[in-house]
């Protein structure tokens, strides 16, 4: 924990006793409440073992691997108005072991009869309002969660639950409309997806902070991530319930300026503006619950032309041909007493070039024991196959050769992955 991280935890934890102590009187007779002060948070240990045809570059095999996810901690302040406005200020540190601290959320608030209106570093709608099959696996998070670190991906396929455009944890406006007849609008603008915090404005290449809207998705080079300026989240959602039933429904799209600098080079490479979408539905029946979701990428942040045959981006070859990928996904859960068990199935296809493909197959099985409040352990077991062609395994070799890596492109891969773990909040 560094001096800062440590000065700045106190004083909001003395803010906290400040502000308990005033709310212990009686509150005013206007109904107006003054601000509280609450901190909660959590951290998540896995161990994982995978069973998988590629043992190369440095993960699978038979040795278990172990990790320590991100800590969080959350420091919130809500107050209220005589006329029931509620105005909220509220500030997360991220922690990994081995890293410094950093600040992933820090944002203000406000909640009335006109909606909620949110600004500053937070996630939008595209990741509030949709619901798929991934969102009810619980465990290890599925494939957005520790799989990556002992899975040897196969070339040109998309990592995880891939959204182009997706804003993360950025400097944005954020709209929540009031829910009417089971109707809500959602909307969020972003300057640049590059940009955390008191950064200074820079439209010339993406930063480097944590928790930024950008990605590398299909690019080989992980320091090349595409950015995008004047981003624009548009979602729609309708939920419901009757007697035992409930249900949930979004559509979210995402529409911005994008933007790439290749590592080593000066000035923007063309690539195609991000438009993408997604479709979520979900149902839920006393303790049952299904929901499935659709990705549509369709070219977003792909190199526009091959302009890249020489220079730092030579390794790209054909893949301006190719797309940003689809994704689809289906899930149920079922929870009696303290056990919560999961399964979802996730498919993703990506036109690697003009005429190949790179494709996923992944099935998450999850068990969840709340042992008691706070305390949650849980098992993951993986499915997972990947499918490419031998055109993505030599532009990857290429990047690997280029940047004098020790490694190998991966071709067809399939394993089965063991995770077991424990999650401790309050």
């Amino acid at each position: 924990m560094t001096k800062k991280f440590k000065t700045l935890s106190t004083t909001l934890l003395l803010s906290g006793v400040f502000l308990t102590s005033v709310q212990a009187d009686p509150a005013p007779a206007s109904g107006a409440q003054a601000p509280t002060f609450k901190i909660n948070g959590y951290t998540i240990v896995t161990a994982a073992m995978a069973n998988q045809q590629r043992t190369d570059n440095g993960k699978g095999g038979s040795d278990p691997f172990m990790a320590v996810g991100p800590s969080d901690l959350y420091f919130t302040i809500v107050g209220k108005s005589s006329n029931s406005l509620e105005y909220k200020y509220r500030i997360n540190f991220e922690t990994y072991s081995g890293s410094s601290s950093y600040v992933a959320r820090n944002y203000i608030e406000f909640n009335g009869n006109f909606g909620t209106i949110q600004a500053g570093n937070l996630k939008g709608p595209e990741d509030a309002m949709p619901e798929s099959g991934m969102n009810l696996v619980g465990g290890a998070g599925g494939i957005d969660g520790t799989l990556g670190s002992v899975y040897n991906n196969s070339a040109g396929v998309i990592d995880g639950v891939y959204f182009a455009g997706y804003t993360n944890k950025t400097t944005k406006f954020v709209f929540y409309s009031p829910t009417v007849m089971g109707f809500q609008l959602g909307f969020a603008y972003t300057p640049n997806t590059s940009h955390m915090g008191k950064e200074g404005r820079n439209n010339a290449a993406n930063s480097i902070a944590p928790g930024v809207g950008t990605s590398s998705a299909i690019y080989p080079d992980k320091a090349n991530s595409p950015y995008g300026t004047r981003n624009i989240v548009l979602g729609l959602s309708y939920t419901g319930s009757a007697d035992l039933w409930s249900w949930d429904m979004a559509v979210v799209g995402v529409t911005e300026q994008s933007h790439l600098v290749y590592t080593g080079s000066q000035g923007q490479i063309p690539v195609n503006n991000a438009r993408s979408y997604q479709l979520t539905a979900a149902v839920g029946y006393d303790k049952w619950r299904v929901a499935a979701g659709w990705i549509d990428n369709g070219k977003s942040r792909i190199v526009k032309n091959n302009n890249s045959k020489t220079g730092p981006g030579a390794y790209l070859a054909d893949t301006y041909l190719g797309n940003a990928g689809k994704a689809w996904n289906a899930g149920a859960s079922y929870t009696v007493g303290a056990y919560q068990f999961a399964a979802a199935y996730h498919r993703t296809d990506r036109k690697t070039d003009a005429t190949n493909s790179a494709t996923s197959d992944i099935l998450v099985t999850t068990v969840d024991l709340s042992a008691l409040q706070g305390l949650k352990f849980f098992g993951e077991v993986d499915f997972v196959k990947t499918r490419t062609n031998n055109n993505a395994v030599t532009v990857q070799q290429n990047y690997l050769n280029t940047a004098k890596k020790d490694q190998k492109a991966v071709g067809n891969n399939s394993a089965t992955v063991f995770l077991v773990g424990s999650k401790v909040s309050f």
